[in-house]
């Protein structure tokens, strides 16, 4: 009996990476506005006597590390791969597949930590200890 299940094949697989690419470069924005946020907090005088220092710079280098495996990502990716057959083509697509979620998890990890950690320490916040309200 045969089956009624149907593979996709390359381009399919093909432009699902693309869709999920484009919406990590959304996210990649993200990225980018939280690190240059926490920057700003790190520079702030008040901060750098805090024990919250380390864990700043930490979030700074993962965010800066996020960023850098989705510039690696698109720098090696081949929109145009052609291999021999269908069979290289699907196997080099989802092999991709594989590469760009790991980017957008990365992604998705490190945004949420740092959104909470500014939530507490961006000025202004309820949260932050070293703004005073009178």
């Amino acid at each position: 009996m045969a089956s009624c299940k149907t593979d996709p094949d390359s381009a399919a697989i093909r432009t699902e990476v693309l869709n999920i690419h484009d919406k990590v470069m959304i996210d990649g924005e993200k990225v980018i506005k939280n690190k240059m946020k926490l920057d700003t907090i790190l520079l702030a005088e008040k901060v750098k006597q805090s024990p919250d220092t380390a864990k700043i710079v930490d979030l700074i280098n993962r965010l800066n590390k996020a960023d850098e495996n989705m510039m690696d990502w698109m720098h090696f990716f081949k929109d145009d791969f052609k291999g021999k057959n269908e069979e290289e083509n699907l196997a080099y697509y989802k092999s991709q597949m594989i590469k760009i979620r790991a980017v957008e998890d990365g992604y998705i990890k490190v945004t949420k930590e740092s959104d909470s950690v500014l939530k507490i320490l961006a000025p202004g916040s309820r949260n932050n200890p070293s703004v005073h309200t009178n």
